[in-house]
């Protein structure tokens, strides 16, 4: 334990981070409070016979950003949980905890409209559509400011890559692990991959000037 603490300290926003998603995943497998989970969902929302039925946001604007701590499987959270260790840590110690706060909230208000733009209202969540953010941040800000050691190696993003495409292509649907949220993956791609390319392009013209 305290070695995990001593690896966590200097990261807070990533510990952050993986925290809300643990919460979020047993919000769910624990089967609590409807209400609860419904607090974070995109739109709030409750169950009838019928399926769910949604009602307007109303201001609850905190609901662009929560639904990527919502998790609904043990392989959901620990894939996503491994992930926003592996690239949130390297960003947040080279670029500072401030940064990676605003980074986060950025990708997750696009993944998760993106999600909601092309899906319409539904029960969605995960940290994947952030994942795929910083990986996209980390790839194109590393390669235009290389003092930014934090580039992901080719092996992975190509593993990545492939595993969006697989998802895109519906083979996880078709082998039975569920839904999966597409838009919201390839939007925080885009999303971060833009940042990178301002984040990148700024740190050059500070550094001229």
């Amino acid at each position: 334990m305290g070695d995990l603490l001593a690896a966590l300290r200097p990261v807070p926003v990533t510990a952050g981070l993986l925290l809300l998603s643990i919460v979020g995943f047993f919000l769910v497998y624990l089967n609590m409070p409807l209400r609860w989970v419904s607090g974070l969902t995109y739109l709030p929302f409750n169950l009838g016979r019928a399926g769910p039925s949604f009602t307007p946001m109303n201001g609850e604007y905190w609901r662009l950003v929560t639904p990527v701590f919502l998790h609904f499987s043990w392989l959901h959270i620990v894939f996503n949980a491994l992930w926003t260790w592996e690239f949130g840590h390297r960003i947040e110690r080279t670029l500072g905890s401030r940064w990676l706060l605003l980074l986060f909230l950025a990708i997750a208000v696009i993944s998760n409209s993106s999600q909601f733009a092309a899906g319409g209202p539904s029960i969605f969540g995960g940290m994947s559509g952030v994942v795929y953010g910083l990986l996209g941040f980390s790839w194109v800000a590393a390669r235009l400011q290389p003092r930014w050691q934090f580039a992901p190696p080719p092996g992975l993003m190509l593993f990545m890559i492939g595993w969006l495409l697989i998802c895109l292509f519906g083979v996880i649907e078709v082998l039975g692990f569920g839904a999966v949220a597409n838009a919201a993956h390839v939007g925080g791609l885009l999303a971060g991959g833009v940042l990178g390319a301002i984040a990148g392009y700024a740190s050059h013209r500070v550094g001229k000037a």
